[in-house]
């Protein structure tokens, strides 16, 4: 691009004109081919049908020589150079031959024409018959020669034009645009220093530049105004801010050589000195630095620091100074400013600071050491190599190493070998890959003292890297007491576990011991039931039994109690219908609610649900003891039982809420708030006048608790009571509701078996008899057995229908004779054993089960009971002479072990 503003509109007016020429020419010469090549095809179909009409009846009549003189003269003076006339047999006639250029025609516009131009065909016809074609051909090099010459003589006079148009053009530019060279004789003018100086203008100048001038003219007269103004106002601040320095900074002037042309009044007052002793001096940078000149201390650029000077009176001045260096047009130092500010005060504030700060770091560090001497735990503080560097007096307290020998030595000195090789190794690992194996934990560790005795220690290590100091710092605790009194609770509790342990066997043992003379008390008064017996007898024969079963039942909640005390009773769920559980507790209570003339009623709302997942017999307990204490507290009016479905639980369990209302006595506040609390009755009358242990409540709230629920009174004095517990239960699948067994009933007559061939097997001999004479007098064979290896001994005999095994008896117990019977050959194995024991519980009846007992009857037994336990027993097992018998005999609602319990 030329830099010429006259060359740059000399270019594009060139460049436009020439364009304009071009298209002007390309759309001429456009048009005017396409116009010759249309007059041509025109001209081309008028000769060919002349020379068709001319040469027609020559060719009809064959006189080829007259077709031949006829083409000729078609060819001679057109645009045409050769002519031909093909007969129907092939004959051709041809004349003149492909034209040639005489000069130069470029390739492109002879293949332009070549394409546009082609033949011209006439056929020759008449009377409906063809005779031949007649062609034509154009002259393709003449028509391209002709344009090639128009195109050439154009081009000539066009660029002839061009180039005399163009030089007028740039002669009346280099005249117009002479006048901007006066805007670069302005500026010499101005630079020499006429400063009033303006561009001056040809007569024959364009208005365009005659208006830019005047703006160039009118501009530099604005600007040396403004100039002048800005002058004025900078020597002003100039003066200012040398007035202000000279109040506020100690200002020298330094030659090159370094000595002093220059101060100003505040140096003088600052130092002490009078002008004419410090100019013409040297400048020294700094009195502790001898010799400190400024050109051998200084450099060209700008200098900062701070430095010592002395007054004339011999204190300590000290300046934060600037040294800036001023250069002349050959960018050599000419002389330097200094400029120093008087720091001498915040010197001595920074001073006083320094002696504070060291004063309290001081007290803080004899403060620490008094908290950490008065601290009970050993500190000990270690850098990062792990040597010791300080530790308080409980440290030299514990290992009995006074401070000095302790700081200086290494951390391990404390520990044991082994311990001491194991923090090492946590350390190093730390440090280099920063894993916490030590710190930021607390440990248990084997420590040293300092004549050598090992000793338990708790060990905690952290880091305070994270505020800021290089240190690690153990807290470090004699636990020797503390391993004493974890050792003597160990032993406690071991202790403790040892006495539960034999109170509990201690109760296991007297359960079977007071079990077993119940059972031959309660077997024999049931035998007696069955005989004739006189109206007074049997009275007293229904006193003997009620009484023995008090006993039995307070024995059950001395047991009960036990074993809630201990945490040894365990919720064993099962689907179970809880209207049927409240209804069968209602039988089995009625007789005894009837005695007293009671209404005894039981009532579920629709909500309850038909099948819950719960612990059957512990929801049973509870009713039975509520039910029970409802009858025995009320002498007229109800007893009823209700239950309801109170709420919803999470994860689809429900609470299930049962009420027992009686008419009784009724119950004072005071009384209430002690109820559920153990060994404990409403006052001491109520124990004279009903009797009772006080166990029963306490035992149905511990029950609640475990079943998910809770118990509550609501009563007064004279009005009754309502007793309120729940319990929380999953929804169960009422097919999966196993047959309840039979209601416990001392009056109901034993179901009738075929006559069966029984070995009764028990310890004591009080109940062999008891089981013996109730057997018997149902028609039985009965052979005795006083424990398990005569059991066994007996079933290898001789064959048996079924055995009745007690569970717990002394040489072989009743479980490991039954896996003896178990593994026997032949028929003896599959000899059907009924268990006899005080457990009546799910896990025993597993226990059983597991050890190949096929049922299960509770001490002390009652007949019906014991009948249907032998008749589940022997289902499916006597010869085919009983077993019709047997499945006729069998009681309703007789719970039969299922495949689980089996197995």
């Amino acid at each position: 691009m030329p830099q010429s503003l006259s060359a740059r509109v000399f270019l594009l007016y060139a460049a436009m004109f020439s364009l304009c020429i071009f298209l002007s020419l390309s759309l001429y010469f456009h048009h005017y081919i396409s116009q010759r090549l249309e007059d041509a095809q025109m001209t081309a179909g008028m000769l060919i049908e002349v020379t068709a009409q001319a040469i027609q009846e020559s060719v009809i009549i064959g006189d080829y020589d007259a077709v031949k003189r006829t083409m000729e003269t078609a060819v001679t003076h057109t645009s045409f150079d050769r002519v031909a006339f093909i007969d129907i047999s092939g004959a051709r006639i041809a004349l003149g031959q492909q034209g040639r250029t005489k000069g130069y025609v470029p390739q492109w516009l002879i293949d332009l024409f070549a394409e546009r131009f082609y033949d011209v065909n006439r056929v020759i016809s008449a009377g409906g018959r063809d005779y031949g074609v007649l062609r034509l051909s154009f002259d393709v090099a003449t028509a391209s020669e002709e344009v090639w010459s128009l195109i050439k003589a154009t081009l000539t006079l066009t660029l002839g034009g061009l180039v005399v148009g163009l030089a007028v053009v740039r002669l009346l530019l280099m005249r117009w645009l002479t006048n901007l060279n006066t805007l670069k004789a302005l500026e010499q003018r101005v630079q020499v220093g006429e400063l009033d100086a303006q561009a001056q203008l040809m007569q024959s100048a364009p208005l365009e530049i005659r208006q830019a001038i005047d703006v160039v003219n009118r501009t530099a007269l604005s600007l040396r105004s403004q100039f002048g103004q800005r002058i004025d106002a900078l020597m002003d601040a100039l003066v200012q801010h040398k007035n202000a320095l000279d109040q506020t900074a100690i200002v020298s002037e330094i030659d090159a050589e370094g000595r002093i042309t220059v101060v100003n009044d505040l140096y003088c007052d600052t130092l002490g000195v009078d002008r004419g002793d410090v100019v013409g001096r040297p400048l020294v940078m700094d009195d502790d630095v001898p010799s400190s000149t400024l050109p051998a201390t200084l450099t060209a650029d700008i200098w900062r620091g701070v430095v010592r000077r002395t007054r004339r009176d011999g204190s300590a001045l000290w300046l934060n100074r600037t040294v800036i260096p001023i250069f002349d047009s050959q960018r050599a130092i000419e002389k330097w400013i200094c400029i120093d500010l008087d720091i001498s005060a915040q010197k001595l504030a920074e001073e006083e600071l320094r002696v504070a700060h060291r004063q309290s770091e001081e007290m803080a560090e004899r403060h620490l050491k008094a908290i950490l001497d008065a601290v009970g735990d050993g500190v000990v503080i270690a850098n990062q190599q792990g040597v010791i560097t300080d530790v308080n007096r409980a440290t030299q307290e514990i290992f009995g190493i006074p401070r000095g020998g302790l700081v200086g030595q290494p951390l391990t000195v404390l520990m044991s070998g082994e311990a001491a090789a194991q923090h090492d190794a946590r350390m190093s690992d730390y440090l280099e890959n920063r894993v916490a194996h030590v710190i930021g934990r607390t440990r248990e560790d084997t420590g040293r003292r300092g004549n050598g005795e090992l000793f338990p220690i708790e060990l905690a290590v952290g880091n305070l890297e994270s505020v800021g100091i290089p240190l690690f710092i153990g807290i470090v605790r004699d636990i020797t007491e503390r391993r004493k009194t974890q050792e003597h609770l160990r032993r406690a509790k071991e202790m403790a576990e040892a006495g539960s342990r034999a109170k509990s066997e201690f109760l296991a043992t007297m359960s079977h011991e007071i079990r077993t003379p119940m059972n031959g008390v309660l077997g024999m008064l049931s035998l007696l039931d069955y005989e004739e017996l006189k109206p007074d007898h049997r009275k007293k024969l229904t006193v003997a039994r009620q009484s023995a079963e008090s006993l039995l039942h307070i024995l059950d909640d001395i047991l009960d109690f036990s074993k809630l005390e201990a945490g040894r009773i365990e919720v064993e769920l099962e689907t179970c219908d809880p209207g049927y559980i409240a209804e069968s507790v209602v039988q089995v209570l009625r007789p005894r609610a009837a005695e007293k003339g009671l209404e005894l009623s039981c009532r579920m709302q629709p909500s309850v649900p038909t099948a819950v997942v719960t612990d059957p017999t512990r929801l049973r307990q509870i009713l039975y003891n509520l039910v029970g204490n409802a009858i025995k507290f009320t002498e007229s009016g109800h007893v009823a039982v209700r239950a309801r479905r109170a709420k919803q639980l999470d994860g689809g369990r429900v609470l299930l809420e049962f009420e027992i209302e009686d008419t009784g006595i009724g119950i004072t506040p005071d009384a209430a708030k002690t109820l559920f609390q153990r060994f404990t009755q409403a006052d001491s009358s109520i124990t004279r006048r009903f009797g009772g242990t006080g166990l029963g409540l306490a035992i149905c709230k511990d029950l609640c608790t475990l079943l998910g629920g809770t118990i509550r009174v609501d009563s007064a004095p004279g009005r009754g009571s309502v007793f309120i517990f729940s319990i929380g239960c999953d929804i169960g699948d009422p097919a999966a509701i196993h047959s309840a067994a039979a209601a416990e009933d001392p009056d109901k007559a034993p179901e009738a078996l075929p006559t069966l061939r029984i070995l009764a097997v028990d310890d004591n001999p009080v109940n062999r008899n008891v089981v013996e004479a109730m057997l018997v007098r149902q028609g039985h064979a009965v052979t005795l057995a006083g424990n398990g290896l005569e059991a066994v001994d007996a079933v290898m005999r001789q064959g048996f229908d079924v055995v009745l095994m007690d569970v717990q008896m002394p040489e072989m117990d009743g479980l490991t004779a039954t896996r003896r019977i178990r593994q026997l050959p032949g028929p003896q194995s599959r000899t059907p054993v009924v268990a006899l024991t005080a457990h009546a519980s799910e896990s025993a009846w597993k226990e059983c089960a597991q050890a190949g007992m096929n049922a299960f009857a509770t001490k002390p037994i009652r007949l019906p009971q014991l009948f249907a336990a032998i008749s589940t027993a022997v289902r499916g097992t006597v010869g085919p002479e009983h077993a019709a018998d047997v499945a006729a005999s069998e009681p309703e609602g007789v719970k039969h072990p299922s495949a689980s319990q089996v197995v």
